[in-house]
């Protein structure tokens, strides 16, 4: 799974990796290092005595190999990217019990993130005041990198194969894959389509394909290049 799938697959969900608490900022990112970078739940925990998401920062990463192995880790001065997982500290003014988010994008002095608690999995803004730094992946989780016009430079997207659902209120198909090409059905919100495991950037949008009742290849925009959702994976 890459960080555009977890994004498209956790959004809008509650997720509570250990059935403590609810759905805690912390249950986000162990849900994150496992599924994206192949990190046991057991190296991602907080430290005894804590058990806050800063402590991850703090302590556990210098006692884990399989972290340290997986990610890289960087202070509060570098620029972030997408894909990295961004840490504040306990007691800061805007996150008095510490925070850890997934970034999507870097806009100077906040970090735009999937993010949770309060309330389920969402995208938000997040300023960086109190910011500890970040765990970057030392592998390619998909973030790719930012061309002058900011979309995804990457050429190679990763789409799972599957049954999605249209969560916008009217999503046009097309006989090829760029907003230029003809409309040729449309899917309203709640519907369901089932996409064949190719993707595809283009004109800023993700675009996936499946077959039409009449055979041939219909072409859908699954979301922006930016992180914003049009069709979420039906699990």
């Amino acid at each position: 799974m890459n960080v555009d799938q977890f994004v498209n697959t956790y959004n809008g969900r509650v997720v509570d990796v250990d059935g403590a608490y609810g759905g805690q900022c912390w249950d986000l990112w162990s849900r994150y290092a496992q599924d994206v970078c192949g990190v046991p739940q057991s190296a991602t925990n907080t430290m005894v005595g804590s058990g806050l998401a800063d402590s991850v920062y703090y302590s556990t990463y210098g006692r884990q190999p399989q972290l340290q192995a997986a990610f890289s880790k960087l202070g509060a001065g570098e620029s972030a990217r997408k894909g990295d997982v961004a840490f504040w500290a306990d007691n800061s003014a805007a996150y008095p019990d510490s925070h850890v988010a997934i970034v999507l994008e870097d806009r100077g002095n906040s970090l735009y993130c999937l993010t949770q608690n309060p309330g389920a999995t969402k995208k938000a803004l997040l300023t960086k005041s109190g910011l500890l730094g970040y765990f970057r992946p030392k592998k390619d989780v998909g973030g790719g990198t930012t061309a002058s016009n900011g979309n995804s430079a990457s050429s190679n997207p990763v789409v799972v194969a599957g049954n999605y659902r249209c969560v916008v209120d009217v999503l046009n198909v097309r006989d090829q894959p760029t907003v230029k090409g003809a409309t040729v059905a449309q899917y309203k919100k709640g519907q369901t389509v089932n996409l064949e495991g190719w993707g595809v950037y283009a004109d800023g949008y993700l675009w996936g394909r499946y077959k039409g009742g009449s055979g041939k290849t219909r072409y859908i925009a699954i979301g922006t290049q930016s992180g914003e959702w049009y069709l979420a994976l039906n699990k």
